[in-house]
């Protein structure tokens, strides 16, 4: 009796069994990045010769823990999310204190054959390809394109689309809200991106646009570059454009901590119609399957009366000891004319991880570190 009723239960268990519920898949990853180093600055800071030695942290990637989630439900369609929190390796504090996931909090929806939707704090898609273009990785003390270009990393409230790949290809948009009564272009930020891969070469482009509160003062940037491979080792070209109307009244775009203005400073004016454009050229040479060395420069161009140009010269070397965990090593020389004050950065460093030069100082870098992915 007890198998006859168990059997009479069969065909809707088998009916579950094969429904696209019961077939969905749902997988949860942790991974995370732990990125130290022995750092060396000197400069010129008030009218003084100093010099500043630290354990740093985010060298060539920012140390992260992340959250990343997709569930298959069915048809080719899934929903997925991203959540990742920063943090200093040297002290065990948040990167940024009020945000628990401060580099990406979203939540998106998708189809294999009609690209993927999503909502929340992201990246941005000139954060996501400048990599792609800097032989130093657009981080590090060496990577003049991360030092000069100051684009932004990450928005808040943002919905975007990406594409499926078409072509080898990916396009995706961007909207911001800017959650103000009576508009929704005040405070809002609009992007629009493209990268492509044709065999050896990789091409990225993407534009943003950044409102303040009233709509009446636009952050414009824009961003060109790519590399090819050459067989041992790639060339990188990278082009980057920004008007330099900043205040700090442009709202959530230049709030946020992830940006690389300071409204404060004198490097960045707030003068309509001036730009500065940012050059960078660089290449590495894989010595074997572990060892990479590389090279590279860059050039800011102030088009103010001003003329706060800068260039930046630097070399890399990395080792890989395994799969998930490289040893490097970058040498900078930053020069600065007239009053500008540009500083080497790194991916992401605190402010006492770093010397601020005084106008027109020149600076020197050297770091040592390590870097590991799980």
């Amino acid at each position: 009796m007890q198998l006859k009723h168990q059997l009479k239960y069969l065909p809707v268990a088998l009916a579950l069994a094969y429904s696209p519920f019961a077939m969905a898949q749902s997988s949860v990853t942790i991974y995370g990045v732990i990125d130290t180093f022995v750092g060396y600055q000197k400069s010129t800071v008030g009218g003084k010769n100093e010099s500043l030695w630290v354990v740093g942290n985010n060298g060539e990637m920012t140390s992260r823990i992340g959250f990343r989630g997709k569930e298959d439900l069915g048809g080719g369609y899934y929903t997925s999310f991203n959540l990742e929190n920063g943090f200093d390796t040297s002290t065990g504090a948040q990167q940024n204190s009020y945000r628990l996931f401060d580099r990406q909090a979203w939540v998106g929806l998708g189809g294999s054959d009609v690209g993927e939707v999503r909502a929340g704090r992201q990246n941005t898609a000139m954060f996501v390809y400048s990599g792609n273009m800097d032989a130093f990785g657009a981080a590090t003390y060496g990577s003049a394109f991360n030092n000069f270009a100051n684009w932004l990393a990450r928005v808040d409230n943002d919905i975007s689309y990406l594409s499926p790949k078409f072509a080898n290809s990916t396009l995706e948009l961007h909207y911001s809200m800017g959650e103000k009564a009576g508009t929704t272009s005040g405070n809002a930020v609009y992007q629009l991106g493209f990268q492509s891969q044709q065999g050896p070469l990789y091409i990225g482009s993407a534009y943003l646009n950044a409102n303040n509160t009233t709509n009446t003062v636009n952050i414009k940037q824009f961003m060109l570059g790519g590399n090819y491979e050459y067989g041992v080792g790639k060339v990188y070209l990278g082009f980057f454009r920004t008007n330099e109307v900043i205040s700090s009244t442009t709202g959530n775009a230049f709030t946020n901590p992830a940006g690389k203005y300071d409204p404060t400073g004198s490097v960045v004016g707030t003068t309509a119609g001036n730009y500065h454009n940012t050059y960078s050229l660089s290449a590495d040479y894989r010595i074997n399957a572990q060892t990479t060395v590389g090279a590279g420069g860059g050039y800011i161009q102030d088009s103010s009366s001003y003329n706060n140009n800068a260039k930046q010269f630097s070399v890399i070397l990395n080792y890989d000891i395994s799969k998930r965990t490289r040893v490097y090593a970058v040498a900078s020389r930053l020069i600065n004319e007239n009053t500008a004050a540009f500083k080497m950065t790194g991916a992401s460093l605190t402010a006492s991880q770093a010397l601020s030069p005084q106008a027109g100082a020149s600076e020197t870098g050297i770091q040592i570190g390590v870097r590991h992915m799980f």
